[in-house]
Order: C-alpha cells, then sequence, then structure tokens
C-alpha cells in the first residue's frame, strides 16, 4: 500500500474512501469496530463530495477549509448543524458502505477480525462497484498507526473480479492531516454505523437519525451495509450470518 496526502487517478477510477469506528480488538469500551465509508468515480468526487462537504464545513464551522470530525462535533452548539449533514448525504447520489461486528457476534474464539471483515467489506465493495461502470477502482484508507498493519496484512490478497476479469487495484493510506473531504464523509458514515451498533446493543430498535440519512434516503444502489452476527468457520470457506439495513 501506498501513502498518500494528495489522490491522483484516472477519471475512469471507482474509488472507496474508508474509515474505521471502535476498537479492533474489542477491548473495554469499546464493544464495536467496524470499516466502511463512501464511494464514488473519480471524475465526480469535487461535483458530489468535495464541493457540497466544504459547504457543509462553512455551514457548521464558518469556513470550508476547517476539518470535520463527527466525534469532535457539538451538535447541540450549532443551530441546525445535524439537519445540514443530513441534508449533504440525502441530496448528493455517491455510494455509501459499511461493515460492523460487536461484542455479541458469534466467531470462533480463533478468528481475527480484521480478516473477517476484510471478507464482509470486500463483499460491500463487490456490491457497490457492481452498479457502476468503471475500468479500475482504489481504495483508500485513513491512515492509523494502530491498524495500518493490520489492515495491510488482512487486505495483501484483495481481489475483485469484473465478469471473470481481475479488476485493477490500488491501495493506499492517508493522513487525517490530508483534510481530504471524502474521507470526513467516511468518518460520519462510520460514526452512524458504530452509533446504531452501540444503540442495538443496548436494546434500541429504533434507527438513528443520522443512520437513516445516510443509509435509508437515497436509492438504495447506492447502499451496502451489514452487521455480522454470527461467524462460521468451515475447512474451506467462511459462512457469516448477518443482518442487513
Amino acid at each position: 500500500m501506498h501513502a498518500t496526502s494528495h489522490l491522483i487517478v484516472p477519471d475512469s477510477s471507482l474509488v472507496f474512501f474508508v474509515d474505521e469506528t471502535g476498537h479492533e480488538e474489542l477491548v473495554p469500551g469499546h464493544p464495536v469496530y467496524g470499516l466502511g465509508g463512501c464511494a464514488v468515480m473519480a471524475r465526480d468526487i469535487d461535483r458530489l463530495v468535495r464541493k457540497p462537504w466544504r459547504d457543509v464545513r462553512f455551514k457548521l464551522m464558518g469556513s470550508p477549509d476547517t476539518p470535520l470530525h463527527a466525534a469532535e462535533i457539538k451538535w447541540q452548539d450549532i443551530p441546525n448543524g445535524a439537519q445540514t449533514a443530513g441534508a449533504f448525504f440525502r441530496a448528493n447520489p455517491f455510494s455509501r458502505f459499511g461493515a460492523i461486528l460487536t461484542t455479541e457476534t458469534v466467531r470462533p474464539s480463533e478468528s481475527h477480525i480484521m480478516l473477517l471483515l476484510k471478507q464482509v467489506l470486500g463483499n460491500r465493495i463487490a456490491e457497490v462497484a457492481s452498479h457502476m461502470a468503471f475500468r479500475e477502482i482504489a481504495i483508500i484508507f485513513e491512515a492509523s498507526s494502530r491498524t495500518d498493519r493490520l489492515i495491510e496484512d488482512a487486505f495483501s490478497d484483495f481481489e475483485l473480479n469484473e465478469d471473470g476479469n481481475l479488476v485493477p487495484t490500488s491501495f493506499f493510506f492517508m493522513p487525517k492531516s490530508a483534510a481530504e473531504p471524502a474521507l470526513e464523509v467516511a468518518d460520519f458514515v462510520m460514526h452512524a454505523v458504530g452509533g446504531q451498533a452501540r444503540r442495538e446493543l443496548n436494546g434500541k430498535k429504533r434507527f438513528g437519525r443520522d443512520f437513516q440519512s445516510i443509509f435509508h434516503c437515497v436509492d438504495s444502489k447506492l447502499t451496502s451495509f451489514m452487521r455480522v452476527t454470527e461467524v462460521q468457520l468451515g475447512t474451506s470457506d467462511s459462512d457469516i450470518a448477518a443482518r442487513t439495513d
């Protein structure tokens, strides 16, 4: 995988921006872990993500250049802030995807969470890609000193096949300091995914407004989400039972 602060890929690329939520070892206090974000054709990133997200930054922070991080925002201090963010997701037809498991996921004790998520996330990527016309894909993970090596190891054999042909795939790590709007959008997606999983662990059945705005208020072809409930590892394959919302 390559490190980059500025993404340069062909316009024909389908680009996936991936962030995480929770802790990959499900340590105490972190009952969920997931990967996901947003996807868009490279030629449409500015129109569908960067420009409208900079407008969100301006409305929420007073400047289009001030980075936004979902967990750090004090929504009660920003009039109509949540509505502004929700309107962005409802109005812009880019893809959004997520995969998450929790402390209640039934899985073999020897299974590694990152490897399980790699499979589930890979299926989400394939589902998003099935609705798009592209020549290659680029997958950009937000860099993390804690999980970069785990992600690199888990995705080292990742392949996507289209009509029997191997799709050229590039992987990148991008630091938060790059202030890439699409990675911030991925952060908001996974903040909503993590929050929804925590609500369900606490026995709440209703979907959060942020989750609804991201996954329920756009064409279903633009969404792919899975919460893993059970994993059964066989000798040659993995069978994963999951909830899709």
